[in-house]
Formats: structure tokens, sequence, C-alpha cells
């Protein structure tokens, strides 16, 4: 179950471009129930189930080079950028680490950016 919910959450990526469903962020996160579950993971548990599953590594490089918005962060060269603080970024060895990092980031901002 607890790997069920892990895995919804990554597809966000996917689900949100048009090679997916195109469905808005707002609603892929509704329906992953993202907000009700961040608590109960980190980036290990994330880093475990895309190590399961290849493939959500490109999904998100995808998403965010599909990015249209001058919000939220950005992978470029196995590094995290924020698009708001050009001068603060996140460098990885490996692109599990990276992309499990990402996810975090990308959507804990996208939750909280209607708060501010």
């Amino acid at each position: 179950m607890r790997e069920e919910i892990l895995f919804r959450i990554l597809k966000i990526g996917h689900n949100t471009s048009i090679r997916g469903a195109g469905i808005s962020l707002e609603s892929a996160l509704s329906q992953s129930k993202y907000l009700e579950n961040s608590a109960n993971f980190d980036v290990e548990d994330l880093l475990q189930v895309i190590k399961l599953n290849p493939p959500l590594v490109n999904e998100w490089v995808m998403y965010s080079e599909d990015k249209r918005t001058s919000s939220g962060f950005y992978i470029s060269n196995n590094q995290i950028g924020s698009i708001e603080k050009p001068n603060k970024k996140y460098r990885f060895d490996s692109k599990e680490e990276l992309i499990a990092n990402y996810v975090i980031k990308e959507l804990d901002f996208w939750v909280n950016h209607g708060k501010q």
C-alpha cells in the first residue's frame, strides 16, 4: 500500500505532461493525496521506489524541461536549481537521488505556493 502511494506521487511528473494525462498540477497533487501523505515519507523512501522504476527518472527530467513557469525548481547537469533563487543549487551524484530530492522540493513548493 505504501509503495503504491509513493508510486502515485512519483507519477505526477508524467501525469501533468502532454505525454501523460495532461492534468493540472493541482489536480495531480490532489489525486495522489500528496499533501496528506507528505509527512509520512522522505527522500530515501522515494529513492527506493525510483530504483525499482527507472523510467520515473526520465519522466521527471522531461517534466522539468517542459515547465512553462518562472517559479519552482529545475533540473540541469545533475543539479537542482531554484528559478526564484538562481544562486542556490543542489548537486547529486546519481540521477535517482537527484530525482527523489527534486520531487520533494518541487511538489512542496507548489503545495505551499498558494499559502504565501
